[in-house]
């Protein structure tokens, strides 16, 4: 746990220097993200779905390659899945959703397709992303909470951006390198598509 802190720190401190060394372009957005995550944990089914995400972007640097970190919001929505314990042929099950909190620090290194000072401009970009979940909104008759997730992740990413003057629209897929869950297998591959504006 100290190391994945230190980490994120590390991270968050070089975003925070990044802007005195060279070009900046700074790209806030939101977007939509849907995930294919299916895992059983003990007597419960979860299955990690569609979330929202905010954040921002730095572009560092105004030649063909460009630094590409980032500080997002993530919120998914969790369907979570339990049969009751009573004696019947046809056991009921309880459904409900819940949703999963995390900051992410995107580092990527990105690439011009084309110029950055047209009308039309697109890039493609790759890198790590770090991640924390800082919370689970925990709901009654389910057990489930933070300590059924590995709270520090991490994973490769690789995505394509385009602008349009100010406007920017990405579309990200990360792989995920580590199980997503403490005591089940299962990573979370998840697409992400977002729009926002540069300046």
């Amino acid at each position: 746990m100290k190391q994945s802190m230190k980490l994120l720190a590390a991270l968050a401190l070089l975003l925070m220097i990044t802007p005195s060394f060279a070009q900046v372009t700074v790209n806030p957005k939101v977007g939509l993200n849907v995930s294919a995550l299916d895992a059983k944990l003990q007597d419960l089914d979860a299955e990690v779905r569609a979330g929202w995400n905010a954040g921002f972007d730095l572009r560092v640097g105004d030649g063909i390659f460009f630094l590409n970190p980032g500080v997002h919001y993530y919120s998914y929505t969790a369907r979570l899945l339990k049969e009751n314990e009573i004696d019947n042929p046809e056991d009921i099950k309880l459904k409900d959703e819940t949703t999963i909190q995390s900051v992410r620090l995107p580092l990527n290194i990105g690439f011009r397709l084309t110029g950055d000072n047209g009308l039309l401009g697109i890039h493609a970009k790759g890198g790590i992303t770090p991640s924390y979940v800082i919370g689970v909104n925990e709901k009654a008759n389910f057990d489930f909470d933070v300590k059924d997730l590995n709270r520090f992740n991490y994973g490769a990413n690789l995505g394509v951006g385009i602008d349009l003057a100010f406007l920017t629209v990405d579309v990200t897929y990360e792989i995920g390198l580590k199980d997503y869950f403490q005591n089940a297998e299962g990573r979370n591959n998840m697409l992400t598509a977002s729009v926002g504006i540069k300046f």
